[in-house]
């Protein structure tokens, strides 16, 4: 009776057994504790920051509301003096200002607030909270009128927050998974893959975002583009990450665009509401410059999209120039020494002296 072998230990390279039970843990709680750290510390307390509110009154009336609300609110509004209403309306319509107040000129005459809905329920409801007692203590009736409102079928304003996660999720998980499989692929190869992912995944994004369920107004060209250069944006990057870093590169791919981008993108809570330093990162992160560029282009003005536009661009060129350099470089690294062994023996037989009965080496 034959007695079965055991099984001949894995002698594949790879991390020492106490690297292989250590390392999965560390990272994990490190994810874990960064999440939580990073999404408390931006959300947990949202109080608004130097909200930009029109004021139709001369600049002298302005100037003194300004320090009366200071006084109350803290940095919470920054007031600016509006011409006249058609002026305060166009530039609350524009995305300029996130609401304007037009106060009482008179006994009886109510004062009147235009807000932008399309600016976040948050943002909304601060405005509408400080002016109400505003127009309070000047003793009149605030009437709130909604000139940018919501979609119809987004009337929270949560969706644009969960189309830009899904795509950087994406994004990330693609880079990822192209560091695992893809590495037999040529550098040309890798890049039409991602070319093709991104497109893809934008254009998937608009579709369902956009035609399909109409939680996003914006033009379908317009969606899809942004979308595309967000997939991208995320995707390349965690591919050069990852060529350049190995799986460290995957831990930083994940703090810095899917934990911090998307705690600070402003989805779902408005970035005038983070506090400080994370508002000034938001603007500059894919998922941050994302919820910029939709809005602008859904409700406000299309052409302020461009700025946040530029931001995608840059990290997608940023993440295709890394990405690329490293391949290139590590693509030298692994032909350099195969040819040097030959150089040597063509050296190593010159240098051979000749048998003189044979007058060979």
């Amino acid at each position: 009776m034959q007695t079965q072998q055991p099984a001949a230990p894995d002698r594949s390279p790879g991390p020492g057994p106490v690297t292989a039970f250590v390392q999965p843990v560390g990272i994990g709680l490190l994810i874990a504790l960064a999440f939580v750290l990073i999404y408390l510390t931006a959300l947990h307390k949202p109080q608004p920051h130097n909200l930009p509110v029109g004021v139709v009154a001369p600049a002298d009336v302005v100037a003194q509301l300004q320090r009366s609300l200071s006084a109350r609110t803290g940095d919470a509004v920054v007031l600016r003096p509006a011409a006249d209403v058609t002026a305060a309306r166009h530039q609350v319509k524009r995305g300029h200002i996130v609401a304007a107040y037009l106060p009482g000129q008179g006994r009886g005459q109510g004062s009147r607030l235009l807000v932008a809905g399309a600016q976040g329920t948050a943002v909304s409801q601060a405005v509408t909270g400080i002016f109400t007692g505003v127009a309070g203590a000047q003793g009149t009736r605030l009437q709130v009128d909604d000139v940018v409102p919501l979609s119809a079928e987004d009337p929270r304003g949560f969706s644009g927050f969960y189309v830009i996660f899904g795509v950087t999720l994406a994004g990330f998980i693609f880079g990822q998974t192209s560091h695992l499989y893809s590495k037999r692929l040529s550098l040309g190869q890798r890049l039409v893959q991602a070319l093709l992912f991104g497109v893809l995944a934008g254009l998937a994004g608009a579709l369902i975002a956009g035609p399909l369920l109409g939680v996003l107004p914006g033009p379908f060209v317009a969606l899809a583009g942004i979308l595309v250069l967000l997939a991208l944006a995320t995707g390349l990057v965690t591919m050069s990450f990852t060529a350049l870093l190995g799986d460290p590169g995957i831990v930083l791919a994940t703090l810095l665009l899917v934990i911090l981008g998307n705690a600070t993108s402003g989805g779902v809570v408005s970035a005038y509401f983070l506090p400080g330093g994370y508002r000034q990162l938001s603007p500059a992160l894919p998922p941050g410059a994302t919820t910029e560029a939709l809005g602008r282009v859904d409700y406000f003005d299309p052409g302020a999209a461009l700025g946040p536009i530029a931001v995608l661009a840059a990290w997608t060129l940023g993440g295709l120039i890394l990405l690329v350099s490293v391949l290139v470089a590590g693509n030298r690294r692994r032909t350099r020494p195969l040819a040097a062994p030959a150089a040597h023996r063509r050296l190593g037989e010159r240098g051979k002296p000749r048998d003189p009965r044979t007058g060979s080496s």
